[in-house]
């Protein structure tokens, strides 16, 4: 994923449906946090898609923005 992409998906962010599974990318930009930090320990539970692909749900990212503000 270009980071261009990435950003596209974080300026879309409030029209996103709940349950979405997002890259980690912009899941790492939404959280404030790195990706290696994302990759290592994760504020959120990662979501398997398929074996060798996971995401971050938009809904558990917005309720984690929530409680941390």
């Amino acid at each position: 994923m270009k980071a261009r992409d990435a950003f596209e998906i974080v300026k879309q962010f409030d029209e996103l449906p709940g349950d979405m599974i997002m890259p980690p990318k912009p899941s790492a930009i939404l959280l404030g946090i790195s990706e290696r930090t994302l990759r290592r320990s994760p504020p959120i539970p990662r979501r398997k898609i398929t074996a060798r692909k996971s995401g971050f749900r938009v809904g558990d990212i917005r309720d984690h923005i929530r409680s941390a503000a």
